[in-house]
């Protein structure tokens, strides 16, 4: 059985093929050791570990301050517009995709009756 080669990772690539850019912080999961890769803003929040599920804190990096993140009011405001946007967007695609699945559970249910029908009648 031949060995399996290890395969060089590029500098900016994860692991799991994740580009990572200069501004992002890469850490591990204290739980279970998992290469974590977050943009700059995410640090300082809580996040999920993809592996294991542990809620992990996000580090600081040495020199960056919380309030280096924070933004403009005017670059809020566009954030929060866009949010609205997307988020109406979101409900439209769920109603029509709630009306595709409508359709396509009483087309199942007229199948059903048929196939159902055609069995008692042989």
């Amino acid at each position: 059985m031949a060995e399996a080669e290890e395969m060089e990772i590029p500098e900016n690539q994860s692991a799991d093929g994740v580009e990572i850019r200069d501004t992002d912080i890469v850490f591990d999961c204290p739980r279970c050791g998992k290469s974590l890769v977050i943009d700059y803003r995410g640090a300082g929040l809580e996040i999920t570990c993809s592996q294991c599920g542990a809620s992990v804190l996000v580090p600081i990096p040495d020199g960056m301050q919380l309030s280096d993140l924070d933004l403009d009011p005017g670059e809020i405001l566009k954030q929060l517009f866009a949010t609205r946007r997307n988020y109406q967007k979101a409900e439209l695609r769920v109603q029509a995709l709630k009306a595709s699945l409508a359709q396509l559970q009483e087309a199942l249910g007229a199948m059903s009756e048929a196939v159902a029908k055609g069995l008692t009648e042989e």
